[in-house]
C-alpha cells in the first residue's frame, strides 16, 4: 500500500471514526497530493510524499516554538497532536550518532563542503533531518 492509499484510507476512518483533528490533518496532505498531481500532471514518488510530510512537521514544530514564546499551552497542546499524526507517517529518522557513523564510514571528512553536502543530502535525503546533516558535516570538516 503506498503512503498516498493509507492517507486516504486512514482520511476516511478517521471521517467515520469522528475523529476532526486527524480527518484535518490528513485533509491538508490530501489536498498538497492533489495540487501536486494538477501542477505537474503526474503523481508523487515516494520520497515526495514524504517530503510532504516532512514539510508539515516541520510547520508544526515551528508553530510549537512560537506557541511556547507567547505561552500558548493550547496551542502548544493541539500542535503536537498534529505533529503524532503526522510522524506517524515519515519513516524514523537517524539519529545524531547514525548520522556521525554514515558519513565517518563514507569519508566525507576528506572531501570539500560542497562535495560533502551534495553526497549526504541525495544518501539521506528523507532519512536524516538536513540541519543536523549539515552542523555534523561542518563539524567534521572543522577538524
Amino acid at each position: 500500500m503506498t503512503l498516498k492509499e493509507k492517507v486516504n484510507k486512514d482520511f476516511i476512518q478517521a471521517r467515520k471514526d469522528k475523529d476532526t483533528l486527524k480527518a484535518d490533518v490528513l485533509r491538508l496532505i490530501k489536498t498538497e497530493y492533489d495540487s501536486f498531481l494538477i501542477d505537474n500532471k503526474r503523481e508523487m514518488t515516494e520520497a515526495e510524499e514524504i517530503h510532504v510530510f516532512l514539510k508539515d512537521i516541520k510547520k508544526n514544530n515551528e508553530a510549537i516554538d512560537y506557541a511556547k514564546q507567547v505561552d500558548r499551552t493550547d496551542l502548544i497542546e493541539e500542535n503536537q497532536k498534529k505533529l503524532a499524526i503526522l510522524e506517524a507517517y515519515v519513516p524514523k529518522m537517524m539519529d545524531e550518532r547514525e548520522v556521525r557513523f554514515f558519513l565517518a564510514e563514507n569519508g566525507v571528512a576528506e572531501m570539500s563542503l560542497k562535495d560533502a553536502m551534495k553526497f549526504s543530502m541525495q544518501v539521506l535525503d528523507g532519512k536524516a533531518d538536513k540541519a543536523l546533516v549539515s552542523k555534523i558535516i561542518k563539524e567534521l570538516l572543522a577538524k
